[in-house]
């Protein structure tokens, strides 16, 4: 098939794209702007929910045995910041440029001495061991099999014996109300994803194994880029295979990473496991 034509067929499942949202230069500047608007929920949680997350994590996770703790994807520094404000040793790690430099800047001026890695987290390998690590904000729902695996293995060897995991996901709820369909969209001015003139075919598709693809092709007039956007949904029953897989002990299922009662019907499940 003409190469020009085979941009345009279904991707194979966790195919990657030929950008990425997160070093994209455009792109991750819209997003870190989404991350730090506390009223809007679709890049972080709301402020409040952040909040409440944080004092719950206190609550579960007191400093006399959880001092160190290691935020896997920090973003921005939403919930490092916290943590640090309440006295923990934090690290945090990210794979944007753009938002650890934005986190580095944000500790700085309050002078919360938080360390930041500018780093993928499925390749770095810690030089220190954890008492509690963090994966908030269903970026497990991203990644491939094989990159969880990798993951998980990578958080596993970052914790200390008897070490805490805490992580959420998106559960199969969401992927049951989950729509296919195919967009098209001319912009005479810039929008989320690009600068100037361009049109954007957006395309929604279940995969098989509880996964999903959210893929945007932008066309500029010199320029052709693709964004593959993953999306896998876990159930309590999967989610807790996966961990055990690694190593990992469940030690608890909740609704949310604020502590709420789990439910099955729920959008989300948060997972407190142990080394």
């Amino acid at each position: 098939m003409n190469k020009e034509l085979c941009m345009y067929q279904l991707p194979q499942i966790y195919q990657k794209g030929t950008e990425s949202i997160w070093t994209d230069p455009y792109i991750s500047g819209q997003l870190l702007q989404a991350h730090l608007d506390p009223e809007f929920d679709g890049a972080s949680r709301k402020r409040s929910f952040i909040d409440a997350s944080a004092d719950w994590i206190e609550e579960q996770f007191p400093q006399d045995n959880h001092s160190e703790i290691i935020d896997f994807g920090c973003g921005p520094g939403l919930y490092t910041e916290r943590m640090a404000e309440k006295g923990y040793t934090v690290t945090g790690i990210d794979f944007s440029k753009r938002s650890i430099e934005k986190a580095i800047a944000s500790a700085n001026k309050q002078q919360l001495p938080i360390r930041y890695i500018h780093g993928d987290y499925l390749s770095w390998q810690p030089e220190e061991s954890y008492d509690l690590a963090l994966l908030i904000y269903c970026d497990y729902g991203a990644l491939s099999k094989e990159e969880r695996k990798t993951l998980l293995k990578n958080m596993y060897g970052a914790l200390k014996n008897g070490g805490q995991l805490l992580m959420d996901n998106f559960t199969t709820t969401q992927l049951t109300a989950f729509n296919e369909e195919t967009s098209w969209s001319v912009h005479e001015q810039s929008s989320f994803w690009a600068e100037g003139e361009h049109v954007v075919l957006n395309r929604s598709k279940k995969y098989e194994e509880n996964t999903v693809l959210e893929q945007a092709i932008v066309l500029k007039e010199n320029e052709k880029c693709i964004y593959n956007i993953w999306k896998y949904f876990s159930t309590e029953e999967t989610l807790t295979r996966e961990l055990e897989e690694a190593g990992f002990t469940v030690k608890a299922v909740y609704k949310d990473v604020v502590g709420r009662l789990y439910e099955e019907a729920g959008e989300t499940l948060a997972v407190v496991a142990e080394k």
